[in-house]
């Protein structure tokens, strides 16, 4: 008998009547029903139970099939190299974003929610203050010129130093670094944000199994039309 059938046995011997004629002798055919009884009601609360277990991620019995299932439908990156509670913490953190509010449009929520994945960066906005009023917007090649990758004069490369050279590492629409780094940024960098260590420029490590995972909170995060160029290396 199990053990949620055994707490069942027990709880109906204390509804009855405290008579001669309701008590359950052990071994007699009485109590036997009521174990036959408490197997299915059993059954059915461990099958509740299961299912509130798999739902939740904030229990110990939640398994990695339970994970994996969750973060099909989240739209979250699989990475079985990740711990079960790291991925849980993920789950529940994807569960419990808020919707269409202001704060989500804000560099320090973006930055917020990378470090609560567990990715030891910072968030820069693209503005410059000038003396008098107004900013302008940082140029990536001047904080750091490892950002620039060369290339051949023409396609779709952002130009910079005098030379035909494109940022190596950002995020823009795609999971695919290459990709994205054959967008034609253009020549405003209004709408781009660095994300770097705790000092704009230089360079964060994220785990480079982690780089897909990574790269898609990004995009979940920021809005469409902005450009995430990473300060990062992926060790």
């Amino acid at each position: 008998m199990s053990l949620t059938t055994d707490k069942i046995l027990q709880l109906t011997k204390q509804l009855y009547p405290t008579g001669r004629a309701w008590k359950l002798p052990i071994g007699s055919f009485f109590e036997s029903l009521h174990k036959g009884l408490g197997a299915s009601e059993g059954r059915a609360w461990d099958d509740a139970r299961s299912i509130l277990d798999s739902l939740l991620p904030d229990n110990p019995n939640f398994t990695v099939t339970d994970a994996a299932d969750w973060e099909r439908r989240l739209g979250l990156a699989t990475n079985p190299n990740n711990t079960l509670p790291a991925r849980m913490a993920a789950i529940l953190r994807k569960m419990q974003a808020p919707g269409p509010v202001t704060a989500k449009s804000s560099y320090l929520y973006l930055q917020q929610q990378l470090q609560l994945a567990g990715f030891n960066v910072s968030v820069f906005e693209n503005l410059n203050p000038v003396y008098g009023g107004g900013f302008t917007y940082y140029n990536p090649a001047a904080i750091n010129p490892a950002i620039l990758s060369q290339a051949q004069h023409g396609f779709n490369r952002q130009h910079g130093n005098g030379q035909s050279a494109y940022f190596n590492n950002v995020v823009i629409n795609s999971l695919d670094n290459n990709i994205d780094t054959q967008f034609n940024i253009g020549n405003s960098l209004a709408c781009t944000f660095f994300i770097s260590s705790s000092v704009l420029g230089t360079y964060a490590q994220v785990p480079i199994a982690r780089q897909t995972e990574f790269r898609q909170l990004i995009l979940n995060l920021k809005q469409v039309q902005n450009i995430a160029i990473l300060y990062v290396t992926y060790v």
